[in-house]
């Protein structure tokens, strides 16, 4: 049995430079996907608080 040695070869190499960005855009939907997820959590709420409390 013999070890097998990885050693960088052609696949090991960096072909090119590629810079990296400092920071990342904010993602463009957000403010929609938070508005909706607050008004949809203040609906379940206010379905759970009138089934269980509003008797």
């Amino acid at each position: 049995m013999s070890a097998q040695i990885n050693t960088p070869g052609e696949h090991g190499k960096q072909l090119n430079h590629v810079e990296a960005k400092q920071g990342t855009d904010a993602p463009r939907g957000m403010p929609i996907v938070v508005i909706v997820g607050v008004v949809a959590a203040t609906a379940a709420m206010a379905i759970i608080w009138l089934v269980f409390f509003a008797r």
